[in-house]
Formats: structure tokens, C-alpha cells, sequence
């Protein structure tokens, strides 16, 4: 990185600023046309006045600097803040940035930025495009305590500044899912739980049972939270938000200390940077397991050891998702092609260069790919799963969305210009650092990155449109994780050159202070007031639905296809039904898995069970909306069949969704199967 002077600071920052402005002008005036806004008759005139006043007063400061350099001089003599370095300032400076943090998701928050508001007309388009320029003055007048509080430069208090914000957010929003709440917080967070348990079916169930073919290593790290005995949901919920950021935060470190070569400083805003980064792309903790074993383990010296790495990585993905068999070698061997030069001479046996130099990453990302294989083989009957081994391949017979790779109803932004966004700034880091320098890295080491970038990124793209998927960028998260890789070894400089004495380039501030921003602007709109319930309102609930299933229970068996987690955590004490919980049954319609929904049926039709515990069942076929494509799925394939021979006979009107009691019909409804 090169070093921030002044100048360069500032007209990075005062180009910032009229960026930021100019886009939420353009945006706020194409909006305010967009929904029919008069607007010499509308509140919005004062918004939209002060963007373009402070438009103007940003283009007057630059042109006042670049007119004479004395001007410009006393300017940035003005701004660096030099009277205020005492200890009294500094505390005081301290305070501010604190309650700058505090500030800026309490405005989110009191205001409902960015929220439709019952009863009012305020656009929440407009109003979130109105807090994002908000935040940007409070990031610079953070940056500015920061930089007095702890008397650094204006370059290294703005990164510090936002790092700090962006990993206090990210924290502050995992720990909104840490609750007492006793009923399911999402459409699938039951049956988190659910499938954790199964590891210890025996003692919490008192039978085994097979267990889940999907995510299986997720489950397997939320199920150490059992290992505490009677421990409860808080608890559960907690452990995962532990995994989330401990498992993040590792994997952060590892990259940072591999790369940072004794610039902790840099190496730790780095690290807190691709914390909020990783997060922000969505990669789950139980796929960090493997990156955080690649990077502390690989080593082009020991490639002995680093392929048994690779095997040990790529059997846990072969039982944690099958587009990401082949990452675990693929990182260790952009690991390899990173830091070893081709023209290093123990590579270069019998004068057959390339061949030998293609040994090692041939070798890895077989064995890796093999591994991965065998796991899952070995998994299926394992797990129990043997006689249902085609629910692990559903994803390849699941339809595609491919209108999600484009703004849609399930995520605004769209996947490819969402993934775009965020990692632009990391081509850029790359293309700097490799630009003048493509004659010090060998073309196969050039082609071996591009190619497994191309391919994670086309892969990702392509599971990003499966049915069930595509509202954010979870499954762009081994292209993102490969991406932050390359990102971090050309911003620190430890690409491996084939010339030894050639030094790399340097990255502009301006790439970095944007790539900076990026992830930030991701996390602003996830910033939301923690979660309340009427706590007695929802005991009671739960008694009443405990005494009605409990009841129901003496007759026959109960199947829980939401709120498993009731009978897991023992709040409903009646022998478990294992078949047809919430997620799995979804899989199974979406990828059209036809013996298992015959089952289904078979069992709905027979009556076979006294009592069903679901959400609230209907037959709405939507052309539009988030997840209409999911809705139709469910409402025509398990929706029709669950009404026609069940009906409710008791609604739970739960905060985060009804939870309903359906017992057999007396009569069958017309129409029916």
C-alpha cells in the first residue's frame, strides 16, 4: 500500500463524498419519479436540497485545493487536527467515537430507516438511501476521533474506524438471534436443533435415528452444544452465534498472520476487514472449518504434510455441500501457485519444468477430489440414510431461477450485481498489484488462478438459481473465500515472483478505502432492534400447546414438520417422528424426490398420524413476491395434501409466525387424492 499523504487522503475522502452524494441525489431523484413524488409538495425537497448544497460545497473544496498548492497546503495543515493532542481531547475523542457507534444503529433502529411503516406514506427506499448518506458524515467524524484518540494518521484512523464498526455491527446482529423465545425464530431455525440432536439421538430420543443429509459437519459442530447436559434453546442459540463468530474470526486471523509479514498493524485491520467480509458474503461457519485448515496447515515446503491436510479438508466437505468438494485442494493449490515460482531450480528435474511444477497441485486436487467423494459414500450409509441416497443428490434435479442472478423479489440487489459489488475492490487490489508484473509470474501460475476463480465464480453463480436459494450471496461463498485469498497475498506483496529482486506494486489508497466501505454498506441494512415477545403471552401459549399435543399423543403418533425443537428440548414430552421434518420435506418437493413425497402421501392419506404441528397451511399460488417460486412448490406439493385429509383444530398466533394443530378430517374433502 502506498503511503497516505494528506492530499491523497483527502481527495480520495472529498471524491467519496461527491460520489456518495451524487449516487443518492440520482437515486433519490429517480425514485422520487419512480413512485409519482411532487416534489415542491413533498418533505423530500429537504433532503434532496441539502444533498446538492453539499454536492457543491464538496466540488468548491476541490477545486479551492487544486487552484494553488499554498491553499492546498494550509488546508490539509487545517484538517490534521494538530491543536488536539492533548490528553483531555483524546479522551474526549474517545467518547465520540463510542457514542458514534452507539449513534449510528440507534438512528437505524428509532427511525426505521430503510422500513415500510405501518400507516405511512415515507418511502423506505428513499429513507434508507437518506441514512446511507448519513452514515457516511458519521464514518468521517468517527475517523476523525479515532485519529485523535489515538494520534495516528488520518489513512490508518479511517480503516481503523470502520473496521471497528463493521465488526461490532456483524456481532451486534448475530447476537440479535440469542433469545429465550421458545418457538422458531426463522422459516428453518428448528430444525437447526433438530438435526444437531441427532448425534445424540439415543440419549435424547432413546433410539437412534439416521442422521440428516443435509449440512451434516453443520450439525455436527451445533451438536457439542449437547455435550452440556439440560442445557436449553438460549444456550443452543448462543453456541451458534459463538460458532459463527469464533469460527469467522479464526479464519480472519489465519490469513492475516500468513500474509502480513510483521506489519501487525495492517495485518490486524486486515483480519477484522475479511471478518465482516466473510460474513457479509455468508460463508457458514462449518465451511470456515475447512479454509481454517488449509491456511494453517499448507505449506509448499511440506507437501507431504499439506496433502494429508488436503485429504483430512476434503473429507469434511464431502459431508458439508457438494460444490464444495473440490475447495479445499483448489485453496491449497492457489496457496502453491501464490507462493512458489515456477523458476524456483527443485522444480525443474530432467529440464521438465512445467511438468514437475505441475506435480504437487495434479497430486492435491485429486486426492482432495477423491476424498471428498469416498466421504460422502461412506457418509450415506453411515448416517442411516441408505434407503433415501437420492435426497443427497437433490440438488441437481431441483429447478433453476435464473432471473435471481437479477434484482428480484428475493434479493434487490440480484446475485451477480451483489457479488460483483463486493469483490470488484479485490480485482482491483489483484489487477494493481499485477500490473507491470505479468513478466514475473509465470503464465501457468496466471492460468491456474484464473481458471479456479472463473470456476468457483461460474459455480456459484449456478447454485445461487437452484430452487431455495438466490436471496443472498451464501452460495457464492467458495469464489469469495478463493477471491480474499488472492486479494490478501497481492495486498501485502507475498506473491512469490520468479524474479527474487523485483518489487511488487503498490495499492492505491483510493482501491483500498472503497473496498473498505463496500462490506459496510452490506451490513447497514441488517442493523435492526433486537427481537421482543410477550414473554408470559408465549408461556402460555406453549403450556396450552403442550397440554393439547400431549394429549393428542395418547391416540397416536404426533408429526412435528415445524418446531421440532420442542420435543429435542423435552418442552413436549411425546416419542419423536422423525420422517417429513420442515427442511427436508422442502428438499425433497423442490428437487421432485417422488418416492419419498409418495410416502408422504401414503401416510397424510392413512391418517396415520393424530396430530400434525405445522405452520399455517394454504393453496395461494403467487406469480410474485420473495420466494413465490418456493411458495408454489410447497402450496402444490405438501400444502393440498396436509388440508385434505387434516384440518386445524387450534392456531397459536406466535410473534415470528402461527404455529398450527392439525388432527385427522372425520370427512374427506372433495377433490383429494
Amino acid at each position: 500500500m502506498k503511503k497516505i499523504t494528506q492530499a491523497i487522503f483527502w481527495q480520495t475522502t472529498l471524491g467519496l463524498s461527491v460520489a456518495v452524494t451524487l449516487v443518492v441525489l440520482l437515486a433519490s431523484l429517480a425514485r422520487c419519479w419512480q413512485i409519482g413524488v411532487i416534489l415542491y409538495r413533498s418533505d423530500w425537497i429537504f433532503p434532496l436540497s441539502a444533498y446538492s448544497v453539499t454536492l457543491g460545497t464538496c466540488l468548491g473544496l476541490w477545486l479551492y485545493a487544486r487552484q494553488k498548492p499554498d491553499r492546498q497546503q494550509k488546508l490539509w495543515q487545517f484538517l490534521e487536527l494538530t491543536a488536539l493532542r492533548c490528553l483531555g481531547w483524546r479522551f474526549v475523542s474517545s467518547l465520540i467515537f463510542i457514542g458514534i457507534a452507539v449513534l449510528i444503529p440507534w438512528l437505524k433502529i428509532k427511525f426505521q430507516f430503510g422500513e415500510e411503516i405501518a400507516g405511512s406514506t415515507r418511502d423506505p427506499l428513499l429513507s434508507l438511501m437518506m441514512f446511507y448518506w448519513i452514515v457516511w458524515w458519521l464514518i468521517l467524524l468517527a475517523a476523525g476521533a479515532f485519529k485523535i484518540a489515538l494520534q495516528t494518521s488520518w489513512g490508518w484512523a479511517f480503516a481503523g474506524a470502520l473496521v471497528i464498526l463493521g465488526v461490532s455491527y456483524e456481532i451486534f446482529v448475530r447476537l440479535q438471534a440469542v433469545t429465550s423465545y421458545p418457538f422458531s425464530m426463522g422459516w428453518s431455525e428448528s430444525s437447526r436443533y433438530y438435526y444437531a440432536s441427532l448425534y445424540f439421538s439415543k440419549s435424547i430420543y432413546g433410539q437412534h435415528y439416521p442422521l440428516s443429509t443435509l449440512h451434516p459437519t453443520r450439525y455436527l459442530l451445533q451438536a457439542l452444544a449437547f455435550l452440556i447436559p439440560n442445557a436449553g434453546l438460549t444456550w443452543h442459540r448462543f453456541w451458534q452465534f459463538l460458532l459463527w463468530i469464533l469460527l469467522s474470526a479464526g479464519t480472519s486471523f489465519a490469513l492475516a498472520k500468513r500474509v502480513w509479514d510483521g506489519n501487525r498493524q495492517a495485518g490486524w485491520l486486515f483480519a477484522g476487514w475479511f471478518f465482516i467480509f466473510t460474513l457479509r458474503v455468508g460463508v457458514y461457519y462449518h465451511l470456515q472449518v475447512m479454509v481454517l485448515i488449509i491456511l494453517l496447515f499448507v505449506s509448499v515446503r511440506n507437501p507431504w504434510r499439506s496433502l494429508l491436510v488436503i485429504i483430512l479438508a476434503s473429507a469434511w466437505a464431502g459431508i458439508s455441500r457438494i460444490n464444495w468438494f473440490p475447495v479445499p485442494a483448489m485453496l491449497a493449490i492457489a496457496v502453491y501457485l501464490l507462493e512458489k515460482p515456477v523458476s524456483q531450480p527443485d522444480v525443474r528435474p530432467n529440464g521438465q519444468t512445467v511438468l514437475a511444477y505441475l506435480k504437487w497441485p495434479v497430486i492435491w486436487g485429486g486426492a482432495g477430489l477423491i476424498t471428498a467423494l469416498v466421504s460422502q459414500a461412506a457418509y450415506i450409509p453411515l448416517s442411516g440414510n441408505a434407503e433415501n441416497a437420492k435426497a443427497f443428490t437433490s440438488s441437481f434435479t431441483s429447478d433453476l431461477l435464473w432471473q435471481r442472478l437479477w434484482p428480484n423479489d428475493s434479493f434487490a440487489l440480484g446475485i451477480l450485481p451483489a457479488i460483483v459489488i463486493i469483490s470488484a475492490p479485490l480485482l482491483i487490489v489483484i489487477f494493481y498489484a499485477l500490473r507491470q508484473q505479468l513478466d514475473n509470474v509465470h503464465w501457468l501460475r496466471l492460468a491456474g488462478l484464473l481458471g479456479m476463480t472463473g470456476l468457483l465464480f461460474a459455480g456459484g453463480l449456478v447454485v445461487s438459481t437452484k430452487i431455495g436459494g438466490g436471496a443472498d450471496l451464501h452460495n457464492m461463498d467458495a469464489y469469495a473465500t478463493l477471491i480474499g485469498l488472492l486479494a490478501a497475498y497481492a495486498l501485502f506483496g507475498k506473491i512469490a515472483g520468479e524474479q527474487e529482486n523485483r518489487s511488487w506494486n503498490t495499492i492505491p489508497w483510493p482501491v483500498i478505502a472503497t473496498a473498505l466501505l463496500i462490506p459496510l454498506a452490506f451490513l447497514i441494512p441488517s442493523l435492526r432492534p433486537l427481537p421482543v415477545y410477550n414473554a408470559p403471552k408465549h408461556t402460555r401459549m406453549l403450556t396450552q400447546l403442550r397440554q393439547q399435543v400431549e394429549a393428542l399423543a395418547k391416540t397416536g403418533p404426533v408429526l412435528f414438520i415445524n418446531e421440532r425443537h420442542l420435543v429435542t428440548f423435552k418442552q413436549i414430552q411425546v416419542p419423536l417422528e422423525p420422517d417429513y421434518e420442515n427442511v427436508t420435506l422442502m428438499e425433497m418437493a423442490m428437487s421432485g424426490n417422488k418416492p419419498y413425497l409418495k410416502r408422504f402421501y401414503a401416510d397424510l392419506k392413512s391418517q396415520r398420524f393424530a396430530a400434525i404441528i405445522a405452520r399455517k397451511q394454504n393453496v395461494v399460488i403467487l406469480n410474485s413476491g420473495a420466494f413465490a417460486a418456493e411458495n408454489n412448490v410447497w402450496n402444490t406439493k405438501v400444502s393440498p395434501y396436509i388440508l385434505c385429509y387434516y384440518e386445524p383444530a387450534n392456531i397459536f398466533p406466535a410473534s415470528m409466525g402461527p404455529v398450527v394443530v392439525y388432527i385427522p378430517r372425520q370427512r374427506k374433502m372433495p377433490g383429494c387424492p
